[in-house]
């Protein structure tokens, strides 16, 4: 190969990467916001199976504290944390935004029923995803 056929590949070689980097990056934003939201909807089946499982048959609340992005599972009597995430801004898994309705969380009681149907929304940039939860702890990802 000569010196210039060397270059002119190179050169396409750089220019298909740079066509390529766009989209790269919104796979990879894609599936960050996908992964956090296979995290929040285990963490909510988990409480689920902690209200029901636990021997002492005491009720679970679920909260998410906006000033520190931690989601919180914990027994309602004692305030113990039975598990904690977080799913703020600065994990690889980060968001710019995250909706917990209603606001104040839910109670899971022992017998597998929570206060309200809950909804946590989590975008990051360019994508939004929503974990629904009803009553009876169904959990739906859309």
């Amino acid at each position: 190969f000569t010196a210039i056929e060397l270059m002119i590949v190179v050169t396409i070689v750089g220019l298909m990467a740079v066509a390529a980097m766009p989209r790269i990056s919104r796979v990879v934003a894609e599936q960050r916001i996908r992964k956090l939201q296979e995290v929040v909807a285990t963490d909510i089946e988990r409480a689920f199976a902690f209200a029901l499982a636990r021997r002492e048959r005491k009720p679970i609340t679920v909260t998410y504290n906006t000033s520190t992005y931690v989601l919180t599972v914990a027994d309602r009597a004692s305030g113990t944390a039975l598990l904690t995430d977080y799913i703020g801004r600065f994990d690889d898994m980060s968001t710019t935004a995250v909706t917990f309705s209603p606001s104040a969380g839910i109670t899971i009681f022992p017998v597998g029923l929570s206060t309200a149907a809950l909804t946590i929304t989590l975008t990051n940039a360019t994508y939004t995803r929503t974990v629904s939860v009803t009553r009876a702890g169904q959990v739906t990802r859309s």
